[in-house]
Formats: structure tokens, C-alpha cells, sequence
């Protein structure tokens, strides 16, 4: 007993030194440079060139989605076995007796505090350090679908967006079915304008998880990449009806209304982005664009001088 409680103290404190040894001095790709916003036109004579406008904005991809990520190996255990918490490891796990339960409760393994220290390090900006210990987690444990997925995000982040799909693809070789993980690499793709591919991850993700309103967000979005603005329609509706807080989706909802011509449906929908983030400077030209179709400039002037303001343009 003693010799356990050794061991088990033992590969916690290695784990601590492991996550402390890794600082922000660790090479890993530059973030490319922030987008560049939409420009400010000239307000007079564009009343009726505004339709045609697009508000650019980038395909969802999930920052984190602890309860969608989970290993097929935990699903398929049975209802007697003990079940850990979603963040743990059962790799190298015992079960527990009724009588060493109650004196001495068992400590995380080195893999746990390999993977709280990287999401910790990644909830404080640490992207760096955060990428070093997901590494040094999945060369000890290449199977750990959430540190690899963690790991592909954070890629994505910094503008390694092959290397991102390269992680992705390792994920779904563990899960192929997984409905977040092939909404992560759908959104990846998109971003890189590979539609086809993308669409057929997202379409894929629907079928194992009919209610996930990122997979519809990004096939909204992607069909209005293409121009195919009312086939955009009914995915961004959909993507809205499972989750109304989505100020985003009301954004390029209104866009893609605007190319419609259904003006007033576009003009609530800038409104209600609006209302759900006010400093959404896209939201806010979306609605000048909107008040210029419907020929109220002086509406249309104060939307396009507040996204302005907010860009610093």
C-alpha cells in the first residue's frame, strides 16, 4: 500500500516538473495577422450597390467541447463499471476498494496533470506553452482524442491550419464518427475554401448529431461563400433555432437575407446581433447597409460611423 501511495506521488511530481519545464520560449508557428476588416465606402451615391456587398466572417470552429469529445472506449463501457469524469484518463486506473476509498482518495494521474496544466495554459493565453504540454501529453498517451483535438484548434489558432487537419485526421482515426470532431476539420477546410471536402464533413456531422448548430452555422456560411444565398437560408435558420444566443449567425443571417432582397428580414436580424453583442462592428455596417437600400442615410450614417469607430477606421 505504501509503495503504491510511493509510485503514485512519485508520477505526479514528475508530471508537475513536465508541465513547468515547458515555457513561452517554445518554437511554434507565428498567429498570421488579424483579418482585414471590411472598408469603409463612401456613404454618398452606394444606396443601391450595397446589396451586393459581403460581410466576410470566419467558419465556427469549437474552442473547446469537453462533452462531445469523448473516447469511444469510455461509451462502450459497462453500466456496473465505476465511470470517471469526462477529463480523466482510464488508462493505468484501478478501481478503488470500499476500504482504501474512505483513507486515502486517489490522486490524479500524470497524464490528468499533464492535461490541466495545458488547458489551463491555453485559458490564460499561454498558446505556447499550451501546444508544448499537449505535445509532450500525446507522445505518452497518442490516443488522448481531447488533447489532440485541443492541440488541432490551438494550431488552427496561430494560423497552422495543415498542421491543424494533419491532428484532425489522427482524431477521427480513433472516433471516425465523431459529430465535433468532423465539425472542427469542416470549419478548418472551409477556412481554407476546400468547400466540397468541408461540406462532406459537415453533412457527415449532421448525420450523427442532427442537433449541432455549428454544423449548420458553417453550411450556412459555406453556401453563402459559394453565392448560393438562399440554399444558406434554411441552415442558418436552423443553426439559430438550437441556439438563439448565436450573435454571429444573425450576422450573416442578415447577409444572406440582404442578397434576397428581403430587406426587412435582414434588418431584424442585424438588429438582434445587435442587440445580443452591441459592439458588433459587422452587425452594425450590415445595418447601414440595410438602411441605404432603404433609403434612410441618416440611419445608414450613424451604423457605418459606429462600426468605424469600433475598427479604429
Amino acid at each position: 500500500m505504501k509503495r503504491t501511495a510511493y509510485r503514485r506521488r512519485h508520477r505526479r511530481r514528475k508530471a508537475v516538473e513536465q508541465a513547468n519545464r515547458h515555457s513561452l520560449t517554445v518554437p511554434v508557428t507565428e498567429p498570421l495577422p488579424a483579418p482585414t476588416e471590411l472598408a469603409e465606402d463612401s456613404i454618398v451615391g452606394i444606396m443601391r450597390s450595397r446589396k451586393s456587398e459581403r460581410i466576410d466572417l470566419p467558419f465556427e470552429i469549437a474552442q473547446e467541447n469537453e462533452a462531445a469529445v469523448v473516447s469511444e472506449e469510455a461509451n462502450g463501457k459497462a453500466a456496473s463499471e465505476p465511470t470517471a469524469p469526462q477529463d480523466e484518463l482510464s488508462e493505468g486506473k484501478q478501481a478503488v476498494d470500499s476500504n482504501t476509498a474512505t483513507t486515502e482518495p486517489e490522486e490524479p494521474s500524470a497524464e490528468e496533470l499533464l492535461y490541466n496544466a495545458a488547458r489551463e495554459a491555453q485559458a490564460q493565453g499561454e498558446h505556447r506553452r499550451a501546444l508544448a504540454i499537449y505535445r509532450e501529453l500525446l507522445s505518452v498517451v497518442p490516443e488522448h482524442l481531447k488533447a489532440r483535438n485541443n492541440l488541432a484548434l490551438l494550431l488552427d489558432q496561430n494560423g497552422d491550419h495543415e498542421e491543424a487537419l494533419h491532428e484532425l485526421k489522427l482524431c477521427l482515426r480513433t472516433e471516425p464518427n465523431n459529430p465535433q470532431v468532423l465539425v472542427n476539420r469542416g470549419g478548418v477546410l472551409g477556412s481554407l475554401g476546400r468547400y466540397k471536402e468541408a461540406e462532406a464533413d459537415l453533412r457527415r456531422a449532421l448525420d450523427f448529431d442532427g442537433t449541432n448548430a455549428e454544423a449548420y452555422f458553417n453550411l450556412g456560411l459555406l453556401m453563402s461563400r459559394k453565392g448560393l444565398w438562399r440554399e444558406a437560408l434554411p441552415h442558418l435558420r436552423r443553426s439559430l433555432e438550437l441556439d438563439a444566443s448565436r450573435a454571429v449567425a444573425y450576422t450573416y443571417l442578415g447577409d444572406a437575407l440582404n442578397h434576397v432582397d428581403d430587406l426587412d428580414g435582414a434588418l431584424q436580424a442585424f438588429q438582434r446581433s445587435v442587440e445580443l453583442v452591441p459592439n458588433n462592428d459587422k452587425a452594425l455596417y450590415g445595418l447601414g447597409i440595410i438602411y441605404d437600400r432603404l433609403n434612410r442615410p441618416e440611419e445608414a450614417q450613424q451604423m457605418y460611423r459606429r462600426s468605424r469607430d469600433l475598427t479604429g477606421r
